[in-house]
């Protein structure tokens, strides 16, 4: 009824082609609601012929005709309201899209400040319980050391719970190996002991890659169905939840892993900083090593790469340290050349990664990182072909002005480059890893670019990092994508961009209705998911007139 009298007495546009209709068809109508009140018109005698007017399926009142063609504009009438619903349809439904990305943000927040296991499954469990309304809820985590099958929180009476037997823990072994979520007719609750006394029940896994950590139970002691729509719900709390837990189990391991990277860097430092380059030298005006003295120093204008790999920590603790270091000498004999090739040189090993320079121009450093990511293409598929583990790296860029020069003392010299520029390249490089990009350049090195149409840009806003006064403009160079990705990144590019103008111009809800077209059709674009989440976020915040967007980075 709410659209029938929207379309009749709110909208006027509506309204007066409705009455266009009446005069082109000189009929005179009455719209009467089925309780009696008068909607449009006005009622007259002659008005013998009787038209339905429905919403929803339901009759909800009467066109009242002097003549037969009232059922034309009766048909109108019908068909507007029919429009009017649909349109309030879509707008409760992204209503709803907006309720739920800002619940699963919160929810990230939250077990974001949690380090430990047992107050990361409560505030899971709760939350869950929270967003779907629920009754009892139960997380079980599975403990390979003791190869037991454990409850980490609950919620709802605990006297409901009948005793733990083999019968409920092999089922819960059978669900948990499954890894699929699902919602457990009311037929088939008897199958399921722990939690057998409920009307109704649904789970998810804690799955984090290919594993199945535990599972998230919740149900319900009254006669209500869990939809799709909860499940999925339910589901996507449980995956964010084993990432949080994986992450404390990596804090928990975190010491003794630091020490076997902290030794594996070491070592291949120690052999990298024996050595300076060729380049070097040559940038301090000498010819050979022979030639430099302790204090020769040079300013120059270059630009400063670092390039790391992802995830060495992880990667590094399934190898020896001998195999870590023949790991790293495989990865730079393919990385150094080409870094030469574009005029520029390995100023210093990092371990897991390198620092280079490029005194020339600045595009030769962006050829190099383009060229460097396609190799690595190459090389990941010569090591898939030994079922080795793929691997991925990120490369961020800054031109400016450095120091070279020999720095130590008499016994013991060093090849040095101290400047901001250098500590900005390296600060964008941690910057690629949280934007999900595999090169990140500095508005520095877009503006020294000649010619910058050879490769292709996304424009990622400023960020204030630690160490600088002023923020920095930071683009992503998508060249460096695997091909498919780089594909989809081509084809969203106009979309995405359309997504950072809403974003910096505070359209919040539209900047994050925009980046999901993107993932829509690209759902491995990190970048446009982190912008995503960050106009979720902002949707609901107030901000100071001055606002343009900055993030501070507080991350070296």
């Amino acid at each position: 009824m709410k659209a029938l009298k929207n379309i009749l007495r709110r909208q006027q546009a509506s309204h007066q082609l409705i009455a266009s209709l009446c005069d082109s068809l000189k009929v005179r109508i009455a719209v009467i609601s089925d309780g009696g009140r008068l909607l449009f018109g006005q009622p007259d005698p002659s008005q013998a012929h009787s038209f339905p007017i429905s919403e929803n399926g339901s009759h909800v009142a009467v066109l009242k005709s002097d003549k037969t063609e009232g059922q034309q504009i009766a048909d109108l009438i019908n068909v507007l309201a029919t429009k009017e619903l649909e349109k309030r349809k879509i707008g409760s439904e992204v209503l709803g899209l907006y309720r739920e990305i800002n619940m699963i943000y919160d929810f990230s927040e939250k077990i974001s400040e949690k380090i430990d296991i047992h107050s990361l499954a409560q505030i899971a469990l709760q939350e869950a319980g929270q967003i779907i309304d629920s009754s009892h809820g139960r997380l079980f985590l599975y403990a390979p050391e003791d190869d037991e099958i454990k409850i980490a929180a609950s919620f709802g009476p605990a006297q409901d719970d009948p005793p733990y037997d083999k019968e409920q823990d092999h089922l819960l072994r059978q669900i948990i190996e499954r890894g699929t979520s699902a919602i457990v007719p009311y037929h088939e609750l008897v199958k399921y002991p722990l939690l057998g006394f409920l009307k109704t029940l649904m789970y998810a896994p804690l799955k984090v890659k290919n594993r199945t950590l535990g599972i998230l139970m919740l149900g319900s002691d009254e006669e209500t169905e869990f939809t799709a729509a909860a499940l999925k719900l339910l589901t996507t709390v449980s995956l964010q939840t084993a990432s949080a837990i994986e992450s404390v189990h990596l804090y928990e391991k975190g010491l003794q892993e630091a020490r076997e990277r902290e030794e594996a860097i070491r070592k291949i430092h120690d052999i990298s900083t024996k050595f300076v380059p060729y380049e070097f030298i040559h940038s301090l005006g000498k010819k050979t090593l022979t030639e430099i003295n302790l204090g020769d120093q040079v300013e120059r204008k270059v630009t400063v790469m670092f390039c790391d790999i992802r995830d060495f920590t992880s990667f590094s603790e399934a190898l020896a340290p001998e195999d870590n270091f023949l790991f790293i000498n495989a990865f730079n004999k393919r990385m150094g050349p080409i870094v030469r090739k574009n005029n520029g040189f390995i100023n210093q090993y990092l371990g897991d990664g390198f620092m280079a320079i490029f005194p020339g121009k600045t595009i030769d450093a962006l050829k190099a990182a383009v060229e460097m990511h396609r190799s690595l293409e190459a090389y990941n598929v010569e090591r898939q072909e030994k079922n080795w583990r793929a691997i991925r790296m990120g490369v961020g860029m800054q031109t400016g002005k450095l120091i070279m020069g020999i720095t130590g003392d008499i016994e013991r010299m060093e090849a040095a480059t101290i400047s901001d520029t250098v500590n900005t390249a390296a600060r964008i490089e941690g910057l690629s890893k949280h934007y999900g990009t595999s090169i990140l350049l500095t508005g520095d090195c877009m503006s020294e670019l000649n010619p910058a149409n050879q490769f292709d840009f996304r424009y990622l806003g400023l960020v204030q990092v630690k160490g600088r006064k002023k923020p920095l403009e930071i683009f992503e160079c998508i060249n460096g994508d695997p091909g498919d990705l780089y594909g989809l990144k081509i084809e969203t590019l106009g979309i995405f961009d359309e997504g950072m103008e809403q974003y910096f111009k505070r359209e919040f809800a539209m900047s994050a209705l925009t980046f999901q077209q993107v993932l829509k059709q690209n759902p491995a674009d990190k970048t446009a998911r982190l912008f995503l989440n960050r106009s979720a976020n902002l949707i609901t915040q107030e901000l100071s007139e001055d606002w343009r967007g900055v993030e501070t980075m507080q991350l070296k």
